[in-house]
């Protein structure tokens, strides 16, 4: 009995210190490198994050943004390429258009032949948190009033040109009814002149 109440003692004792263990924070994972995510006071390195910000720290001032490669708003129907500029310490970055998560994973987002407006978002998780930044791509209608003046200027001069074709044709046309006209009168005279001759000579 007195081996049993040694063992039940030493047992008591042991889950006591482990207990006393973790509720310092040895053996959690979720630490925070202070010197990465929080300007501190304090000397230590890393420290137990589940409370929120460390006593004596505060969250340092990190930026997410995001570059494109043209100016807005851009053309429509032109490639847009966005970066995302930031200076966590190992960011993961995710892209999202109008609210719709986006496959590409790396920090240069591109759409292709865009058409119309569009907010991206580039969200950067890290060991420090989430941060986002977003941008609304404006884009630029088409110039439709110079394309419709080049249609109509293209379409009245294929319409001269028909008409001159047309006025040529027929003024080719008169020519030869004309010529045909003077021939008959031609041939008409012809025979009256032969059959006075054929008269006369009777």
């Amino acid at each position: 009995m007195l081996g049993r109440g040694i063992m039940f003692g030493e047992a008591l004792l042991i889950i006591v210190g482990l207990l006393h263990l973790l509720d310092q924070g040895i053996g959690q994972s979720d630490t925070c490198e202070l010197d990465k995510c929080f300007n501190c006071s304090v000397s230590n390195t890393s420290q137990n994050c589940t409370n929120g910000v460390p006593e004596n720290c505060t969250i340092k001032a990190f930026n997410v943004t995001i570059q494109i490669n043209s100016s807005l708003p851009v053309d429509e129907g032109s490639n847009v390429i966005l970066t995302c500029v930031h200076d966590l310490p190992n960011g993961s970055i995710k892209w999202m258009k109008d609210n719709v998560l986006q496959e590409e994973r790396s920090g240069t987002y591109e759409i292709k032949h865009i058409i119309r407006s569009a907010v991206v978002h580039c969200d950067v998780e890290s060991i420090c948190g989430v941060f986002n930044y977003n941008v609304t791509v404006k884009v630029k209608a088409a110039n439709n009033m110079v394309i419709i003046l080049i249609c109509v200027g293209a379409a009245a001069a294929l319409l001269m040109m028909f008409a001159i074709g047309m006025k040529i044709s027929l003024r080719r046309g008169q020519v030869q009814s004309q010529a045909r006209k003077r021939q008959r009168q031609q041939n008409m005279e012809n025979i009256h002149s032969t059959v006075n001759t054929v008269t006369s000579y009777y």
